[in-house]
């Protein structure tokens, strides 16, 4: 008896395993004999795939009947097959619009039910693609989804407003006023003509942002270097203390170092430690205090000058006597770090009156620092780690750099002088990248210190001149110097702070073609900027 139950066991096993693993043969023997299906839910777009669900009950056998179908078999082929045998049929594609039949033939035993039902396939209405940062004078590119039939062609006419139109399938357009502009196409695709219209928001010219900080007014501007509208200068609602000297961008960030009150020799008030460094949000939001120097064991020749942010984000900066600094630029509220490397007669052997370490770069994989004291002079390199590299042994060494930036693409140095050294006055300077080869980019009459020229403020030896330049150059080395410029109408003194005049009316950002053809000129007036900076990214 045991023997003959495994026997059978074992039979029925064969049969289950005979089956393939993706098809059901039957449906189990429960209830009434009915034969049904059903379509998916949803609308089906041509061309399209359509799934059925067999809802009959105790047949035996059944046929498919799918006229205007293919079938897509399990391995994704399409197959020119519009029958099926199957308890399910494979997924059925339909390559064109309209209403199909699909009939379903059963059988139990002798008996035989027929059910036909009908699925609409509808045409796909058409669609713009709207393209992605639509701006002003910028060649913008759209398409549009639309159904084929084939062998018919499609027509195309596309009404843009003030764009113009097109009967292209893909127009090219530009567009001269931001705002909402409805775009509007009409199609026939060969049997019937179809229409659609949608909004797209068309931002002011894309460009790059040059922030500045302001010593009249203690806030940080915006201005778009726009080559094709007329750009303002903007608040962004950032406040500053009274000698901001350094501003940079990087990624979605703008960031501020603040010497405080005091910037030269000082006692009292002006001598107490008070600088900060800051990061924002682009708009001026999101203040963040990264780091400042403590009042109680410090003093202003601790305080923050100019900083640069490199490419692992940390931001390093100059203090007026005491050497170099570093803080993860992302901190916040983090204690004033220790002195990273000094800038002094003990590293570089110039002396031991080699003092005011000035502006600081980030250029390739090292950190480079200006000198701009009394006998202090030219640019020093230095490693990540803090290692001094060497400095330059050419024509750029012998002058007091206050501010500098490096043109990589043209392979120049722009530098700021402090005072007249070598046979070269105050000025703006260009050198090849290894300090050789110095020629004048402006020194006209009124970059010299008064005599209704260049703001006096500091004294003698250390005046502030100009605390921050920046460029902006394309692949093909075209672009612009940037430099702020305070007259000393505008900013005088040796006091701390320096005295102001009612306007800024002589001073303001000043801009200088890379491929030397042009005179430097004034961008604009009425600002009397220390940091600037650029966002070399278009927005």
């Amino acid at each position: 008896m045991k023997r003959l139950r495994f026997l059978y066991m074992f039979m029925a096993g064969l049969v289950i395993l005979a089956c393939s693993k993706n098809e059901i043969t039957g449906i189990g023997q429960q209830g009434d004999y009915l034969a049904n299906f059903d379509f998916p839910t949803y609308e089906v777009y041509a061309p399209g795939k359509v799934v059925i669900t067999n809802r009959s009950k105790n047949a035996d056998k059944f046929l498919w009947e799918y006229n205007g179908g293919q079938t897509i078999n399990n391995q994704g082929d399409t197959l020119d097959v519009s029958t099926s045998e199957k308890m399910v049929p494979d997924t059925i594609y339909y390559a064109l619009p309209g209403d199909y039949t699909v009939k379903l033939t059963t059988w139990q035993g002798g008996e035989e039910k027929v059910l036909s039902k009908t699925i609409s396939i509808e045409k796909q209405q058409p669609t713009i693609l709207v393209p992605e940062n639509i701006g002003i004078y910028l060649d913008v590119v759209f398409n549009a989804a639309v159904f084929k039939y084939p062998g018919q062609n499609v027509t195309y006419a596309w009404d843009f407003g003030e764009a113009g139109t097109s009967t292209e399938a893909s127009p090219t357009v530009q567009f001269v006023t931001e705002g909402e502009h409805v775009v509007k196409l009409t199609i026939n695709d060969g049997e019937e003509t179809l229409s659609t219209e949608v909004i797209v928001n068309v931002q002011g010219e894309l460009a790059k942002t040059l922030y500045l900080t302001d010593a009249l007014t203690r806030r940080v501007y915006k201005y778009k270097l726009t080559t094709q509208s007329e750009a303002q200068v903007e608040s962004i609602g950032v406040t500053t203390g009274y000698n901001p000297f350094g501003l940079s961008v990087k990624g979605d960030k703008l960031y501020l170092s603040e010497t405080g009150f005091g910037t030269r020799y000082s006692a009292g008030a002006a001598a107490v430690a008070d600088g900060v460094i800051k990061s924002y949000n682009l708009d001026g939001t999101g203040e963040s205090l990264i780091t400042r120097p403590v009042a109680a064991n410090l003093d202003y020749r601790d305080d923050p000058w100019m900083h640069t942010v490199d490419k692992f984000g940390n931001i390093w900066w100059t203090c007026r006597n005491w050497g170099v600094r570093v803080a993860n630029a992302s901190a916040s509220e983090a204690p004033y770090p220790a002195i990273k490397f000094n800038i002094n007669a003990t590293i570089a052997g110039e002396g031991t009156a080699t003092y005011f370490a000035s502006d600081i770069k980030e250029v390739g994989s090292e950190i480079w620092v200006s000198y701009a004291g009394t006998t202090g002079k030219g640019i020093y390199k230095f490693g990540y780690d803090g290692a001094y590299i060497g400095k330059f042994t050419t024509d750029i060494q012998q002058h007091a750099i206050r501010a500098f930036v490096v043109d990589q693409v043209n392979g120049y140095i722009y530098f700021a002088t402090n005072r007249a050294d070598a046979g070269r006055g105050l000025g703006v300077y260009r050198s090849n990248l290894d300090g050789s080869n110095i020629v004048a980019v402006d020194t006209h009459w009124s970059m010299n210190i008064g005599s209704g020229g260049f703001s006096d403020q500091g004294a003698a030896g250390e005046y502030v001149y100009i605390t921050s330049m920046d460029i902006d150059v394309d692949e093909n080395g075209d672009g612009y110097l940037y430099y702020g410029y305070r007259a000393i109408s505008d900013v005088f003194g040796s006091g701390n702070p320096p005295s102001l005049g009612s306007s800024a009316a002589n001073s303001g950002i000043k801009k200088y073609n890379l491929n030397g053809t042009e005179s430097a000129s004034f961008l604009f007036k009425g600002y009397a900027p220390y940091g600037i900076a650029i966002d070399q990214v278009k927005r």
